[in-house]
């Protein structure tokens, strides 16, 4: 999943995945008394991803529901400078960590759809309320942060991945190439998380 805010043309870093496990873990452990509200809970999982691009970092983090298409998928981006020495990458990522945890909040608690369906599970878009549907602007200790949401499932973004893996001979030879360039651009944040607001630490 590498929906970004920004259209340069840029190389990125994706985020390793341990760091995006503990993530992961963060919100599922921060939103459980919530989750313990909602139906079929045992097959809810909070999945998250993340690219450092030269200009940006982006977040995406969804709460799945097994075997259904859509989920719901809050992205944050933060405009990136590599040369300076602040913001590090490990704030401007603890900055789009608090923005999604605030979207989550406002998400678990908005009315149930048409259909009954609580709205964060609901197969609509429209069921949001309110929800940034394009890039937004907002405020996160008192920096800029852009958040989105939609209805994108990365666990079907990694099945089609998967399947390239497996039928286009170049495919695993770009991603090799893309993260050798990465590599040498960026520095990965260290494996501990965001440490901001909504106990997301």
């Amino acid at each position: 999943m590498k929906e970004r805010r920004k259209t340069t043309s840029s190389s990125h870093s994706t985020l390793p995945k341990d760091y995006t496990g503990m993530l992961s873990g963060v919100f599922a452990a921060n939103f459980s008394d919530r989750m313990k509200q909602l139906p079929d809970i045992e097959k809810l999982q909070f999945l998250s991803s993340g690219e450092i691009y030269s200009d940006e970092v982006v977040i995406h983090v969804s709460l799945v529901e097994e075997g259904k298409l859509s989920a719901t998928t809050i992205h944050a981006s933060c405009d990136f400078d590599p040369k300076a020495s602040s913001p590090t990458v490990e704030d401007l990522l603890a900055i789009c960590v608090d923005g999604v945890g605030d979207a989550f909040s406002s998400l678990f608690e908005a009315k149930p759809d048409a259909d009954g369906n609580p709205a964060i599970l609901s197969p609509a878009l429209s069921a949001l309320g309110s929800a940034p549907l394009l890039w937004t602007e907002a405020e996160v200790s008192k920096r800029k942060i852009w958040l989105k949401i939609d209805k994108s499932n990365p666990v079907l973004d990694q099945a089609a991945d998967d399947w390239l893996a497996k039928n286009d001979p170049d495919f695993e030879k770009r991603q090799k190439e893309e993260a050798k360039e990465a590599e040498s651009m960026f520095v990965l944040p260290p494996k501990n998380g965001g440490k901001a607001g909504n106990g997301l630490h």
